[in-house]
């Protein structure tokens, strides 16, 4: 395969629009795939330090850089001071000589050529991770809305900015169906990078997904006015939210419900089965079991040791323990005791 400067141009000029990267780094990355495509194909350059520059036109130059010594230790990346007068006069030991390598006709063989590719698309892949990373380090800890584009018994693959990023299992609502082309909601816990990767942490399920999407549409959270104090949560069942009002005047319950419940009905859309309770805050046991349990009418509470014996009407028993036993499981969460319905 011949390279001229047209293509060269060409192929840049695709780059930066496919790519949406600078020019200088495409022009760079390109750089890289040239030298890897001249070392395949001459093995005798393979141990040499080669530079590769690319002028406005296209055009291509190939150098071997030679450091200049008065001794030669490895005779591919170093030359004698004596001899490298010979290249030129206004040179010195310590200095570097460039040596114009650039065959008369860059031609490449079909190995080096995939070889190219490879390192091409390799650096490519390296900036855009980059990128990414550094788009969302800044939103970890926060509620973001991205498209699902494959869907599996399995595996909820979601598309973001055209990187597709797993929703693992564990971080899907239980028998929730996902469709594909469909906008959710993901809590992204953490994000990470190593070395060539970077790794999204996002979940449906957890407590903090809950309480990122009240953030969102309770100002007085941002604010100060209230405190949640604790999330419980039984993901795709119930959830148990227990608030905490830091103004006297404020009904934090009120003000997580909202003006004709507004707030706790798009809550309740982006869980869409998932049922929940928003519960007072009390320094009192015995009165944060009872609205805990509601609307199951609480007769007597007597606590010992880690148990909490809580008496209610017959009739009422279903309503206390609640369905998937979600009730008494979360109250005994909120309040770190073991729960009797008698």
């Amino acid at each position: 395969m011949k390279l001229d400067g047209k293509q060269i141009q060409l192929a840049i000029t695709q780059l930066v629009e496919d790519y949406k990267f600078d020019a200088f780094q495409i022009i760079d990355i390109v750089k890289m795939g040239i030298k890897s495509w001249f070392k395949k194909d001459n093995t005798e350059f393979k141990r040499s330090n080669i530079v590769v520059d690319i002028d406005e036109e296209g055009k291509i130059n190939i150098y071997k850089v030679l450091e200049v010594v008065e001794e030669v230790e490895d005779e591919h990346t170093q030359i004698l001071l004596e001899d490298a007068k010979n290249e030129t006069d206004d040179v010195n030991a310590g200095e570097e000589l460039y040596i114009d390598i650039t065959p008369e006709w860059l031609e490449f063989s079909r190995i080096a050529v995939q070889a190219a590719a490879q390192t091409i698309k390799q650096h490519l892949k390296g900036i855009e991770k980059e990128r990414f990373f550094e788009k969302f380090q800044d939103k970890q800890w926060e509620l973001l809305k991205w498209k699902v584009i494959r869907s599996s018994a399995t595996s909820v693959v979601l598309d973001i900015d055209w990187v597709p990023v797993v929703l693992p299992p564990q971080g899907q609502i239980p028998h929730r169906m996902y469709e594909i082309g469909e906008d959710v909601f993901v809590y992204l816990k953490q994000i990470a990078k190593g070395q060539g990767w970077v790794v999204l942490d996002i979940t449906q399920s957890s407590e903090e997904y809950i309480w990122a999407i009240i953030k969102k549409i309770v100002p007085e959270l941002e604010d100060g006015y209230i405190t949640i104090k604790k999330i419980v949560r039984m993901p795709g069942k119930k959830t148990k939210v227990v608030v905490q009002s830091n103004d006297e005047n404020i009904d934090p319950i009120w003000v997580l419900v909202g003006q004709g419940w507004d707030r706790i009905n798009i809550v309740l859309s982006l869980l869409e089965w998932e049922k929940i309770d928003y519960i007072e805050h009390s320094d009192n046991i015995e009165d944060l079991l009872r609205d805990c349990l509601k609307p199951a009418e609480v007769r007597h509470i007597s606590i010992e040791w880690n148990t909490a014996k809580i008496e209610v009407p017959e009739h009422h028993k279903a309503l206390a323990i609640g369905k998937w036993a979600s009730n008494i499981k979360l109250a005994s969460l909120i309040v770190w005791l073991r729960i009797e319905i008698i």
